[in-house]
């Protein structure tokens, strides 16, 4: 689960610099080089991409229950579906 966590966190940060941080990622541009800035980014992004993927294998071989639901909710939602369908139609 922590590979899974990892990889989301690099692969969505390195996607979100252009939100968060303009200004930082324009000088790393700059200083660097766009060319050097891309190859970076694409390695980090395949890295974590990678990650994401081995980590959602090994999540779904060892999964950890965060929310155990209540059985009576199961009887609450049928109980609802009904006149959301009547609504629906409606």
């Amino acid at each position: 689960m922590s590979a899974l966590i990892l990889g989301l966190l690099i692969f969505l940060g390195t996607h979100s610099v252009r939100i968060v941080a303009e200004g930082w990622r324009g000088a790393r541009i700059a200083a660097m080089g766009e060319k050097r800035w891309k190859a970076i980014h694409t390695l980090l992004s395949l890295i974590g991409f990678g990650l994401i993927v081995w980590g959602y294998g090994d999540a779904r071989l060892n999964p950890t229950i965060l929310w155990p639901t209540p059985v009576w909710t199961r009887h609450v939602a049928a109980l609802l579906t009904l006149p959301a369908f009547i609504l629906l139609v409606a």
